[in-house]
């Protein structure tokens, strides 16, 4: 089965989030930065960074998620 980057893994960690060597998100596979669009109502902004649900329950934004430990 596939693993999607949003899957959490065993320790609670989101190791498949895709990250640079430096440990932070990749802005190519995972976009975060906030950007508008037109529509027929007018100029909306547009948030594509994805949150997920911690093993906890809390709703956290991927960029909040340190790089797992190596």
């Amino acid at each position: 089965m596939a693993l999607d980057a949003l899957d959490p893994g065993p320790n609670g960690d989101f190791p498949n989030l895709p990250r640079l060597a430096d440990g932070t998100l990749d802005p190519d596979r995972m976009p975060t930065t906030p950007y508008y669009e037109l529509t027929p109502y007018g100029r909306v902004l547009i948030d594509p960074t994805p949150t997920v649900t911690k093993p906890d329950g809390t709703r956290v934004r991927v960029t909040d998620i340190p790089p797992p430990a190596a």
